[in-house]
């Protein structure tokens, strides 16, 4: 069962987009099964087009597992963690973050059977002229193009 994320219509009025391209950059202990990670990306896509409203093309999601070995929390080799770096063009107000922040997390916990005590999420704003999207142009010059 996936995350129940609020939907962005109760935050602000983004317009489903091409060019708003949430890619999410995700590390996690490994010793997931596919399945799981599978799940994540499933639910995590969901959490993304509900929460965000991003256009199903839009959306990027890497997995990367780290050995246990080659990675050290709270002064603990191999200690479970899933970290999640969300690149956002931005515009998007606190409020919305935090919902997509708390749904994020939520499939994480669901997907991937970690505690929520070892996710942390960072929600990294892009300014649109920073932000490449397709055929070469900046989510701005796409925007403004797809204006005309």
């Amino acid at each position: 069962m996936g995350p129940d994320p609020a939907p962005i219509s109760k935050h602000i009025s983004f317009k489903r987009d091409i060019s708003i391209m949430p890619i999410l950059q995700v590390q996690v202990t490994a010793g997931r099964s596919q399945q799981q990670k599978t799940a994540f990306l499933q639910n995590a896509t969901k959490v993304i087009e509900q929460t965000l409203n991003a256009a199903l093309p839009s959306i990027r999601i890497s997995l990367q597992e780290v050995e246990q070995q080659d990675s050290i929390v709270a002064g603990q080799i191999g200690a479970e963690f899933v970290n999640i770096v969300a690149f956002l063009l931005a515009g998007r107000n606190d409020e919305l973050k935090a919902d997509f922040m708390a749904a994020i997390n939520k499939a994480a916990v669901t997907s991937l059977d970690v505690s929520d005590t070892c996710i942390r999420t960072m929600v990294i704003d892009v300014a649109p002229e920073h932000m490449g999207v397709q055929e070469g142009l900046s989510a701005k010059a796409f925007r403004a193009r797809s204006a005309s």
